[in-house]
């Protein structure tokens, strides 16, 4: 059931008109069934799976909770860890492994290629598995307490709007919340319109008008520096919109549950540099990686040399955590060593305030970084990456090129339009924080409108549904 389906809105309204019907007893329950209704839409087999890893979360950090002494504590959050990881990779990853072992040792003349191990792969896993593994690691540390109520646990787990693609929730951020009664004010109908209206205009209008004008090039065998830069530039943004619109949706959706889900994005077009911009974007999966792997493998703490080698592991298994595919590990290695080179710099010539020019030479020189990262991501194969690569430094221009960046120019231009102003005001809620309803009211309708006339119908599903 995706979020931009019929059949989504006529859920939601459902379950809006029970959960406000219902006492507050009875929401959690509500929510807890919806949730569950939601995701076994998807495949009803998957509630299984997903049910063995809510068990097995929810069963380690009671372990944890009750053991007698920190040795005790250690082996079952290993064991729980070990556990939800290796479900991971045996859905997401078996296949991706026997290909490429089976591929090598043909080559090698051992055997014969045997082609692809299809396993199906359970929508959302990737997202509810790093949820589970932050979960452990936290009461494991003390600084979330076991959740010993079922019902409570598995609503954490399970609630709708962030199971499928995120945020990356956290046990001490979403739980409480859950375990509380809520209330749902005015501020947060408004402010779930908003983010809602916005997160669809994002995904309709902008990110599947941008993929039908750059798919047709990504299927190229060989390309121009335009074809490249068109590609790369209409990506970005694609991906942008597509992500950060299913964030903005989530978000929206929870607030009108009177849940706060998390910030995932905050502008990672206008970071300043690497390490920038992953506090901007999917900033629950860079946290998630930063507190849970990079940290624990040593962090900054053990010399120059190791904090690059933790860097590239850290970002190699973010990578990979996209999915099975070498364009996922080429880019997670790229992110790996653009951070290390950073941070190299950073310690050679240190921190340093930003003037207004070099804080804009800053900002477009890690967009060019980022520009070439999410042309290794989407990718399909390291052919393409290098045929890619080589027509950026050709330097040819195509002579359509100019025609198509006019055709992706308005898509780009309204996300300049809508976020440009809340980025220079500092104001989170610049466009509903007004005093005037008639200035509400047309925000509304003008993102309404959007989404009326320029939206694709029967668009891609969410590019990280496929994570």
């Amino acid at each position: 059931m995706r979020f931009d389906s019929f059949d989504f809105i006529i859920f939601l309204v459902v379950v809006l008109m029970l959960v406000r019907a219902a006492g507050p007893r009875l929401r959690n329950w509500i929510l807890l069934v919806a949730s569950l209704f939601f995701y076994g839409w998807w495949d009803w087999r998957y509630l299984g799976l997903f049910g063995f890893n809510c068990f097995v979360a929810w069963q380690s950090a009671i372990r944890i909770a009750d053991a007698p002494d920190p040795r005790s504590k250690h082996r079952w959050c290993a064991a729980g860890v070990i556990a939800c990881t290796a479900l991971l990779c045996y859905f997401k990853y078996r296949g991706f492994f026997f290909e490429n072992v089976t591929a090598a040792l043909a080559r090698m003349g051992w055997m014969e290629s045997r082609g692809t191990l299809q396993v199906v792969l359970p929508v959302g896993i990737s997202f509810f598995t790093f949820q589970a593994i932050a979960y452990i690691v936290d009461v494991y540390r003390g600084t979330t307490q076991a959740c010993r109520n079922v019902p409570d646990f598995i609503l954490f787990k399970a609630f709708f709007p962030q199971l499928i693609a995120g945020p990356i929730e956290r046990a001490n951020n979403l739980l409480p919340q859950i375990q509380k009664p809520r209330a749902v004010t005015n501020s947060d109908v408004i402010e779930g319109l908003y983010l809602v209206l916005w997160g669809y205009c994002k995904k309709v209008v902008i990110a599947d008008n941008l993929a039908l004008k750059i798919n047709s090039i990504y299927n190229l065998s060989e390309f121009t520096a335009g074809d490249v830069f068109i590609a790369a530039l209409g990506f970005t943004f694609q991906a942008y919109g597509d992500f950060s619109g299913y964030t903005d949706i989530a978000r929206g959706i929870a607030r009108w549950f009177g849940v706060n889900l998390m910030q995932n994005f905050n502008f990672p077009y206008l970071a300043t540099s690497p390490q920038d911009f992953w506090r901007r974007w999917h900033i629950s999966l860079g946290s998630w990686l930063r507190e849970y792997l990079y940290i624990p493998l040593g962090g900054n703490r053990r010399g120059a040399f190791r904090t690059w080698l933790n860097l590239i592991i850290t970002m190699l298994i973010g990578g990979i955590w996209h999915g099975p595919a070498w364009n996922y590990v080429v880019w997670g290695a790229y992110q790996g060593m653009i951070l290390s080179l950073h941070r190299a710099y950073v310690a050679w010539r240190g921190e340093h305030r930003h003037s207004h020019l070099s804080r804009t030479l800053c900002i477009g020189g890690n967009l060019l970084l980022t520009l070439y990262g999410m042309l290794i991501f989407r990718l399909a194969s390291w052919d393409q990456i290098c045929a890619a690569t080589s027509a950026i430094f050709a330097c040819e221009v195509n002579p359509g090129f100019a025609g198509k960046m006019i055709r992706m120019l308005p898509y780009i231009g309204l996300i300049l339009l809508v976020e440009m102003p809340v980025f220079l005001s500092r104001t989170p809620w610049f466009w509903v924080r007004s005093r005037r309803p008639i200035f509400i009211a047309a925000v509304f309708l003008f993102l309404f409108y959007c989404i009326l006339i320029l939206g694709v119908t029967g668009g891609a599903q969410f590019i990280y549904f496929a994570f």
